[in-house]
């Protein structure tokens, strides 16, 4: 019996989305958690959505649909975070990683 060819990618897909609504709604509750004063975060896992949109686009009959995998925030969080911010610089006097905010 064969099946359709994107029930396997539709379902991976939707977990995909379904991961990066979880992220998105724990980036929304940690911002309102800290703006009273607490320190705690919820805690997403980075990349997963991105991972099940990407496998599905790739075994989708339409391999261009693995391009949508760049809608996961966590991937833009990243590319800031290591070109804007700097999270993988070396301070040069110590060689040590530089923080965030060093001021």
């Amino acid at each position: 019996m064969p099946s359709h060819p994107w029930a396997v990618p539709g379902i991976i897909g939707g977990i995909g989305v379904l991961y990066i609504i979880y992220y998105i709604a724990a980036i929304i509750a940690t911002k309102r958690i800290q703006r009273k004063g607490s320190s705690r975060h919820i805690s997403g896992i980075p990349f997963l959505g991105g991972i099940h949109i990407l496998i599905a686009g790739l075994i989708s009959p339409c391999k261009w649909l693995a391009l949508l995998c760049v809608l996961d925030l966590s991937f833009w969080s990243f590319l800031y975070a290591v070109f804007i911010k700097g999270a993988f610089r070396k301070d040069e006097t110590t060689g040590e990683k530089d923080t965030y905010d060093r001021q």
